[in-house]
């Protein structure tokens, strides 16, 4: 396990190319698209977290584990060994996580919705990797 803060592995996976294509996403630049990447990993795992002390979020959160087993393996590079699981379990918090950050950037629902799509797989594919050191 790392000492480094989530986000800042999620930052350096998207690297400079990735961070573009959110900034353009956004309407915006890469300084707002870090404030973007930042607040969705916190909203994401915050979301979880909450989720999981709240009366039948737990039961929520097995159902989304368990959907997520039955699934088949994502293809090859599109989230490494054991993101595909942590994917769908995010992807079923991405709309609120989604909503809290565009709050509080005063950014569209819709643009930050979609820098989700992006961050996402590679905030699974971080922790997954986590999961295995």
């Amino acid at each position: 396990m790392t000492d480094r803060p989530l986000k800042d592995e999620v930052l350096d996976e998207l690297g400079d190319d990735r961070l573009q294509e959110i900034a353009g996403l956004l309407h915006s630049d890469a300084d707002t698209a870090r404030h973007v990447v930042n607040g969705s990993v916190a909203s994401l795992t915050g979301v979880l977290t909450d989720d999981s002390l709240t009366p039948g979020g737990t039961a929520e959160l097995c159902q989304a584990i368990a959907q997520a087993a039955m699934e088949p393996e994502p293809h090859h590079g599109a989230v490494s060994a054991g993101g595909g699981l942590v994917a769908a379990v995010l992807g079923k918090v991405a709309d609120p996580a989604a909503k809290a950050v565009a709050k509080r950037q005063g950014l569209p629902v819709e643009a930050v919705a979609g820098a989700l799509e992006i961050v996402v797989p590679v905030t699974a594919t971080v922790l997954a990797r986590r999961a295995r050191a």
